[in-house]
């Protein structure tokens, strides 16, 4: 349940992707030849495969000035190719690789092509053509495979020696509440800092009858994830071994707190129902007062009242008091890029990949290529250029087909992107950004934690899918219990139906990677109350 989670943040980055390259689908053209010349480049054309079947990008070095940019600088023009991960199966079993292949950093078709021969190690390329080319240590220590190589670059890694000092990390946890409700029934921040004072906060406003456009308010939306990590449960024991965050006292506590405010009408029964689209229409209607889960938007109800503003609460601590310390979006990142074997233009692939992988032209391809798009303002932040503000306002669809921004994501680093954040320009940016560097205190690196993800395709991932099924089941049981001491019962004769799954042999999968990763990051507790 912690892993689903915590990559439902990738369906958002899915979206956006989506939505920008709907428009980007004109007739791809040559590279600029007589540009490559003067700049010493040899003009090709690559394949790419990106095993993600709703993107859909077609270059355009004539019209898309991202595209412009790469090619003018590199001499390499892009056909890219999509399809889903039963198509780069298919290749794999021809033995026809294209160029370059982008998938999912867990998908068990890394390791096959990894092991088979049909991509080349990144750290030869880098000697022999690119010794220039620094890819961050903990990238390639995290990406090794069992013959000392490393395949493939990533985006969205987060890289801690290349970190800065004011550099925080995302993290989905959070718990937030209307301000405008809160100081119509008199109800502070800090109430929600424990559990009876978040209990008297969400009976005021049940209490207050209040209404908002005509719909009753809904005192709570919270969520068994936020809570466990709000109540301090740790995924690692005092003794280093991995630990099941969801069989702790603290998940139990989590269960009996939701089962409470079902009881006392504070969350209701269609919270274990609804999905997040479904959660965001009522969140827009104006009709939830708290809310846990920072991909539940809201931005839809700003647009229809500036007052009606979602501000940061708690966290709320558990009965042992422990500190809060927040899982991160993913640290090792999303999808990783590998060049093929049989590919004729390696060299230029690799000083391709070389020259996306700096920062700003991480930049560039977030927002379009600098001075154009944006410059640096004197804080070091990004600011955009009076064009592309006035592309946007004029033409949104017409701007992402011109700058491209967005549209060319694969070794993104979205550190140096999160560093320079532009300042902003009305409230709900501002209160955006509160919000951020409020929960962001409490996120800590907890990369050895994403080892324990199982591989598709072993025993594991078919014995976790049938726990995941087993526990969502029990969740809504005990959520919906008539009394705490029902939620008890079922909670404590979870383990011995989840034995019964194989829960043994996946714990086992899970803590073997868990120390791995530990042993090749140089730790001993990964956990920082353990450190």
């Amino acid at each position: 349940m912690k892993r689903l989670n915590r990559w439902i943040v990738l369906c958002m980055i899915i979206t956006v992707f989506t939505s920008l390259l709907s428009a980007c689908s004109g007739k791809g053209s040559e590279p600029n030849t007589a540009q490559n010349e003067e700049n010493g480049n040899t003009p090709v054309k690559i394949k790419w495969f990106v095993a993600a079947d709703w993107y859909k990008k077609q270059w355009d070095a004539e019209n898309v000035l991202v595209d412009k940019m790469v090619t003018d600088a590199t001499g390499v023009t892009v056909e890219f190719i999509s399809g889903n991960e039963e198509k780069l199966s298919a290749m794999i079993a021809s033995g026809d690789i294209p160029d370059v292949v982008t998938v999912w950093n867990i998908a068990p078709q890394r390791k096959i092509l990894e092991n088979s021969g049909l991509v080349v190690p990144l750290d030869e390329l880098i000697e022999k053509y690119t010794p220039d080319f620094k890819v961050a240590q903990s990238i390639q220590d995290w990406y090794r495979n069992e013959d000392g190589h490393f395949y493939g670059l990533p985006n969205y890694f987060y890289a801690e020696e290349t970190m800065q000092e004011e550099d925080t990390l995302a993290t989905h946890i959070d718990i937030v509440a209307r301000r405008d409700i809160m100081e119509q029934v008199g109800i502070k921040p800090e109430d929600f800092n424990t559990k009876q004072g978040t209990l008297d906060a969400l009976r005021k406003v049940k209490e207050s009858g209040i209404k908002y456009n005509g719909f009753s308010m809904i005192p709570a939306y919270f969520d068994h994830h936020n809570l466990v990590h709000f109540f301090g449960a740790a995924p690692e024991a005092k003794d280093g071994s991995w630990q099941d965050m969801l069989r702790t006292p603290e998940s139990l506590e989590a269960y009996k707190f939701l089962n409470q405010l079902y009881r006392e009408g504070l969350l209701p029964q269609d919270s274990i129902t609804l999905n997040d689209d479904q959660k965001m229409e009522k969140i827009a209607a104006g009709s939830v007062f708290a809310k846990t889960r920072a991909l539940l938007r809201w931005e839809a109800l700003y647009q229809n009242d500036n007052n009606a503003v979602y501000v940061p609460v708690g966290p709320i601590k558990g009965d042992a008091g422990n500190d809060l310390y927040a899982t991160p979006s993913p640290l090792s990142g999303w999808m990783l890029s590998m060049i093929g074997t049989e590919s004729k233009y390696q060299e230029e692939i690799i000083r391709l990949f070389e020259y996306l992988s700096t920062d700003e032209m991480s930049l560039n391809v977030f927002y379009g290529p600098k001075d154009v798009a944006w410059t640096y303002d004197d804080n070091g932040k990004v600011k955009f250029t009076e064009q592309r503000i006035k592309d946007f306002a004029d033409d949104p669809a017409a701007a992402q087909r011109k700058y491209g921004n967005d549209t060319f994501g694969w070794l993104i680093n979205w550190v140096p992107i999160k560093r320079t954040w532009p300042e902003a320009s009305n409230e709900f940016e501002k209160v955006m950004q509160e919000h951020d560097k409020y929960f962001e205190q409490f996120a800590y690196n907890d990369l050895a934690f994403e080892a324990t993800t199982v591989q598709g395709g072993t025993t594991e991932a078919g014995v976790e899918a049938k726990i995941k099924d087993y526990r969502a089941k029990m969740e809504a049981k005990m959520i919906l219990a008539k009394s705490e001491e029902e939620v008890e019962k079922i909670f404590n004769e979870m383990p011995a139906q989840e034995e019964q799954l194989g829960y043994q042999q996946l714990y086992d999968y899970k803590n073997k990677a868990f120390q791995d990763a530990k042993a090749s990051l140089g730790q001993k507790f990964a956990y920082p109350p353990n450190q």
